[in-house]
C-alpha cells in the first residue's frame, strides 16, 4: 500500500468528513498530539523496564499507526496529498543532509583557460606597514590580487576572508570572484560570462561571505560546530537561486563553510600559512 492508497482508505473511517467547522479540523490536530504522547510513553516504559518490556515494539507500532492516521486525516481535510507531502519532504531532507562524494564541475565542458584551476598551492602572507596589517595571497608563488585589510575599526581577521572564495571553489566548484581575479571567465559563452561569471554573481558570493561572518564570530569561528543553523543555509539557497551553484545541496554548502572556517582559524592563529587546493578531490590541505 502506498501513501495515496492509505489516505483514501483512512478517510473512509473519518467520523467528521466534509466539514468546514473549526472543531472538525481541531480534532485530528489534538489527536495527533495525543498519539505522539502515547508513543513517547512507550519509550518511557522501555527506558524504565529495559528489555523486560517485551511489548514495546508492537505497542509502538500501533501508536505510530495512529499518528499516521491523524497525519493523513489532517492532510485530507486540508486537501493535501500525502504522497506529494512525502515526496517533497524526501527532497528537502536529501538536500539538507546529502553530501555527494563526486559531482560534475560547472566548467568541465570548457577549455582549460576558462576553467577554475584544479590543483594549486596557495599562500597567505601577512604584511605589516604604517597603516596596519594586510594579507597578500599568492597562487603557485605568484601574487593574486591586492593585499587585503580588515576594513574594520577592530582587528577581526577579516583580511583572511579570501579563503572563503577559495573554499567555495574547492568544495562547491564555484567562485565568480576567483574567475574575475584570475581572468578565467567563460567568455566563449557570452550568456554564461554575463550571468554566471558576471558582477551580480560575484556580489552574491561576497554577500554570502559577509552574511555568514557575524554568525561565525559568535561561535569562535565555528570551532567545535558540526552543523549550521538551517535558516542560514536556507537564506544562502535563496541568494544563489538564479545561479548554477543552486544545484549544490544545503549539506554541501554547510560542508564548504565549515571546512573553509577550519582553514580560516588556522590562518588567523598562525598569521598566514601555505595550503594545497584540489578541486578534483574537494580538499584544501595545510602544508606544514
Amino acid at each position: 500500500m502506498n501513501l495515496r492508497e492509505y489516505q483514501i482508505k483512512s478517510s473512509e473511517t473519518d467520523q467528521h468528513p466534509g466539514s468546514d467547522k473549526l472543531l472538525d479540523f481541531l480534532i485530528p490536530v489534538l489527536g495527533l498530539v495525543g498519539e505522539m504522547g502515547s508513543a513517547l510513553s512507550e519509550f518511557k516504559k522501555r527506558l524504565r523496564d529495559g528489555k523486560s518490556y517485551t511489548s514495546f515494539k508492537p505497542h509502538l507500532e500501533e501508536e505510530l499507526g495512529d499518528v499516521l492516521w491523524y497525519l493523513s486525516n489532517i492532510a485530507t481535510k486540508m486537501e493535501l496529498d500525502l504522497d506529494k507531502i512525502a515526496e517533497k519532504n524526501i527532497k528537502k531532507t536529501q538536500n539538507r543532509w546529502t553530501l555527494h562524494s563526486k559531482y560534475h564541475l560547472f566548467d568541465e565542458d570548457y577549455s582549460e583557460n576558462e576553467q577554475l584551476p584544479r590543483k594549486f598551492d596557495l599562500e597567505f602572507k601577512e604584511i605589516k606597514d604604517s597603516v596596519g596589517t594586510k594579507v597578500q595571497v599568492l597562487i603557485n608563488g605568484k601574487i593574486a590580487g591586492d593585499p587585503l585589510t580588515d576594513n574594520s575599526h577592530v582587528d577581526d581577521g577579516y583580511r583572511y576572508h579570501d579563503i572563503f572564495h577559495y573554499g567555495f571553489a574547492a568544495y562547491l566548484g564555484w567562485s565568480p570572484v576567483l574567475r574575475k581575479l584570475l581572468s578565467i571567465k567563460r567568455k566563449s559563452d557570452p550568456q554564461i560570462d554575463e550571468v554566471e561569471d558576471g558582477a551580480r554573481a560575484a556580489v552574491i558570493e561576497e554577500a554570502i561571505s559577509a552574511y555568514v561572518y557575524p554568525f561565525a564570530v559568535e561561535t569562535n569561528f565555528f570551532k567545535g560546530v558540526d552543523a549550521l543553523d538551517y535558516e542560514i543555509l536556507k537564506t544562502i539557497k535563496r541568494l544563489v537561486l538564479p545561479f548554477e551553484v543552486s544545484k549544490r545541496t544545503l549539506k554541501e554548502w554547510e560542508f564548504a563553510i565549515l571546512e573553509s572556517y577550519k582553514i580560516y582559524r588556522f590562518l588567523r592563529e598562525n598569521q598566514g600559512g601555505k595550503l594545497n587546493v584540489n578541486l578534483n578531490s574537494r580538499t584544501i590541505k595545510i602544508i606544514r
